[in-house]
């Protein structure tokens, strides 16, 4: 490997530097001696980091600590109540229960839940605690998160050469910025930073001293716990990896070939070795209504004026928001572009903003024009919502990763001009005064309508963090007292702002108390001894609909059959599966091309027919009165405010007819008229040629008028064709049924190919019936079904992610083997 090129006014490097005019060892009288500083912190860099960053978490986080909050919001970030929760009560009772996650009936009518499952390690672990005790542990999660951030983004820019004190105050910020931070209460973007931080400490690794470990396990676990980041991620590191390249190679641009096509082998080997989790979790995203189906942004976001600018609430947002994550109002107080989460968020410290400018002049010409080519094509995105749309392969309107891209842009370049800074003890004063009257004017000279959206309070903070920061660097240039009061003003004054700006992101919104978990409320209301009533006392497959939804936030809870533990049928989620979509869709209860209905899916609580042919047998209501009665729900019990009601029409599991209509002709029919025929046969697709052999429903029935007595009689008669479940396991399903006549038994599973039958012990084909849902031909006579589902490409992805791991881990002795013969 080549040795890195010096740069122009490079000196020997000095972790702290001490002024060398006075003796550091001689305090003078009434000053600050450099060796109280400097011979403190010396050496020790990575172990102060790590103690203020536990002060700071003690501070920001010690109602979380204390016992006296859980890290869940009911605010904007109520996704951490209507998503996390739910998700992890789901997987603690199902890795309970049966072991790895397969399908899960608590989601919709049903959906694979083994996708996407494993990769955040840190809830994976919290997993195997009881599904009560979880809220408890996530604040202690995200803060072990933020320790992890602020000591690998540490490690990166070592490896970037450079001081350890510039890559204390880079680290140190990392942790704390506003993507970080604001975003770990969604959970889910902390470990993205912690991740991409890791890819890039890899990356350093790999290109100065050709050591893989890091970059294959950073991209490994990006792959584990989201794929499709892999996309926006490859993009910036496609930029990066040259400028980083010219940086330590310079003119040696002859080995650059080599060195990519070795580089992206790695990519793919770490990619490979996530092949069990990817296979199925890139075939659910190709499946879902999002990606695959009518409510897709594609054609929409591609159809977007390249070159139109963006908006001016956008422009203001990105500007303040880069000031301050809660300088334009904290939670449901936000005032700007979208929401509080998916607006800008590049806030990594006001230090970055006022020192960046300075990597420019520290960078050597060839670097300016590499690191000036980075930048203008990370801030195109900013200013043409086109690129931002194409950065996210046009799958969404929003900033997300693109904002943790230019944190790490900005944090980068602050930390090398810091580290220019303390090296050569030389600032641009031209390029600061301009720095500092550009960030002024922008803070000052908002539109008179967008003003009174603005914290007037961190607006001033912002304005003096502002001026004292441009003196802390032109401190840092001085002699003596002066370098030395400069570095200690730039540690306590980082130190306060991430409190201040942590505290008020973290703790100022309407946050879930521990003392709530204990009461009957939220998911731990009446409905629990009402479920629990039912699992004592009712052992067959049951659908529980009810008219309140049991979480906390401001928006509706509607995963609260995977919190409470019960088969229902709505869900919120981001991949639902394509097929329910496609039932409700086609039966009008959702529009499958709005994409937020295919996300938050209210399920058939407005449709007591379909409830019933969906084996709904409960219904839950806070409300006395009966609202049911009419459809056949009688009284069974009370607990607390909740009413439990019986459905004495309830379709069992497993129903067999021999009556079909194919699915153009059902379209035709009256909203009246589609739920009443689905008692009485099957819709079947125009291209299943194998079930055209069962007679066809007379169109002339359907003139009947559709009356709740003929609801009743047609309830009941297809009652009598139905599996009698032996054994039920919610990926494994065994029962028999007799009939007369070759039948189609159908059952209120949303069609996936994952689901595998047998009659009799001899496999048998399984076809997409009633516009969504399952269903498969049976023979005349005593059937023996089974039923059992194995998430797709999961098997395939194992034996790929076997063969990767074993030929890493043979990649890492070879590369041991030959870094010990090179040492010799």
């Amino acid at each position: 490997m080549a040795k890195q090129n010096k740069t122009p006014n490079k000196k020997i490097r000095e972790e702290i530097p001490v002024q060398n005019q006075v003796n550091p060892s001689t305090p003078q009288p009434g000053t600050i001696s450099a060796s109280t500083i400097t011979n403190f912190i010396k050496g020790k860099e990575i172990y102060f980091l790590m103690a203020v960053i536990a002060l700071c978490c003690l501070i920001v986080f010690y109602d979380f600590i204390s016992g006296e909050k859980v890290y869940l919001y009911k605010d904007i970030g109520s996704d951490s109540v209507n998503i996390y929760v739910p998700w992890m009560a789901q997987m603690s009772d199902y890795i309970k229960n049966y072991g790895v996650p397969s399908w899960s009936f608590s989601q919709g009518l049903g959906q694979n839940a083994f996708p996407l499952w494993l990769g955040d390690f840190f809830s994976n672990i919290l997993m195997l605690f009881s599904k009560e005790n979880i809220p408890y542990y996530i604040a202690f999660a995200e803060i072990l998160k933020i320790f992890l951030c602020g000591f690998v983004f540490f490690k990166y820019l070592n490896e970037l050469k450079l001081s350890r004190f510039a890559s204390y105050i880079g680290g140190f910020l990392f942790a704390f910025c506003g993507y970080i931070i604001l975003g770990s209460c969604w959970i889910i973007f902390s470990v993205e930073a912690l991740y991409v931080a890791l890819i890039l400490y890899g990356f350093e690794r790999w290109l100065n001293k050709g050591k893989l470990l890091w970059f294959v396990v950073g991209i490994g676990a990006l792959s584990f716990l989201q794929p499709f980041l892999l996309f926006p991620h490859a993009l910036f590191l496609a930029v990066y990896i040259p400028v980083r390249f010219n940086d330590v190679y310079g003119h040696e641009w002859k080995k650059f070939p080599l060195f990519i096509a070795k580089t992206i082998g790695l990519a793919i080997l770490a990619v490979a070795i996530s092949a069990y989790q990817l296979f199925p979790d890139l075939l659910q995203y190709i499946e879902s209504p999002r990606v695959g189906g009518d409510a897709r942004l594609i054609d929409t976001l591609k159809a977007q004026p390249i070159f139109s600018l963006a908006d001016p609430v956008l422009r203001f947002t990105t500007t303040f928001r880069t000031f301050g994550s809660d300088m334009l109002g904290t939670g449901m107080e936000f005032k700007g572009w979208q929401n509080y989460l998916e607006a800008p968020l590049f806030y990594c410290g006001i230090f970055c903003l006022v020192a960046f400018p300075q990597a420019f002049v520290a960078f050597s010409k060839k670097q300016r024009i590499a690191y000036g080519i980075l930048t203008a094509l990370f801030v195109l995105p900013i200013l043409f919502p086109y690129f931002r749309y194409s950065f996210w392969a046009y799958t969404g309107d929003y900033y997300r990763a693109l904002s943790l891209v230019i944190t790490i842009i900005l944090l980068m370049f602050s930390a090398r001009a810091l580290d220019y800074i303390l090296t050569t003890r030389k600032i641009n004063l031209i390029v600061l005064g301009g720095t500092v009257a550009f960030l002024l004017i922008l803070l000052f000279s908002p539109s008179k309508e967008l003003e009174a959206n603005i914290n007037q309070g961190m607006r001033s903070t912002a304005t003096l963090l502002v001026v004292i920061y441009a003196a802390v660097l032109w401190g840092l240039t001085r002699p003596g007292y002066v370098r030395n009061l400069a570095i200690a003003v730039l540690i306590l004054f980082c130190f306060f702002e991430a409190v201040f700006y942590s505290t008020t992101t973290v703790n100022e919104r309407d946050i879930v108390t521990t003392k709530e978990l204990t009461e009957k409320v939220s998911y731990n209301d009446y409905t629990v001894d009402a479920v629990n009533y039912l699992k004592n006392h009712d052992k067959g497959f049951y659908r529980i609909n009810k008219d309140y939804q049991s979480g906390p936030a401001i928006h509706a809870s509607f995963n609260d059959a995977k919190a409470q533990g019960y088969f229902g049928t709505t869900s919120y989620h981001s991949f639902n599966q394509k097929n329910y979509i496609r039932f409700l869709g086609d039966l009008g209860v959702v529009d499958p091309k709005n994409e937020l209905e295919t996300r938050w899916v209210k399920g058939l609580a407005e449709r007591p027919l379909l409830m019933s042919l969906t084996s709904g047998k409960y219904w839950m209501s806070k409300k006395p009165a009966n609202q049911l009665k009419v459809f056949g729900y009688d009284s069974l019990a009370k607990f607390g405010d909740v009413y439990l009601y019986r459905n004495n029409y309830s379709i069992p599991f497993g129903i067999a007819s021999d009556i079909t209509l194919d699915e153009a002709t059902f379209k035709k029919l009256s909203q009246g008229q589609k739920d009443l025929f689905l008692f009485k046969g099957c819709v079947v697709s125009n291209d299943d040629n194998e079930l055209a052999s069962f007679k066809k429903f007379n169109l002339a029935d359907t003139a009947l008028p559709t009356t709740l007595e003929l609801y009743f009689q047609t309830a009941k008669a297809m009652a009598n064709d139905s599996l009698a479940i032996t054994e039920f396991k919610e990926s494994n399903i065994k029962g028999n049924i007799t009939t007369t006549s070759p039948k189609i038994l159908f059952f209120t599973i949303p069609y996936d190919e994952g689901w595998k039958a047998t009659i009799n012990g001899v496999d048998t084909k399984l076809y997409r019936v009633d516009l969504g849902l399952t269903g498969l031909k049976l023979p005349a006579g005593k059937s023996t079904i089974e039923l059992h589902f194995e998430p797709r490409y999961r098997g395939k992805g194992a034996l790929v992610s076997l063969c990767s791991a074993l030929a890493f881990i043979a990649l890492i002795g070879v590369s041991s083997r030959k870094s010990r013969n090179e040492a010799v």
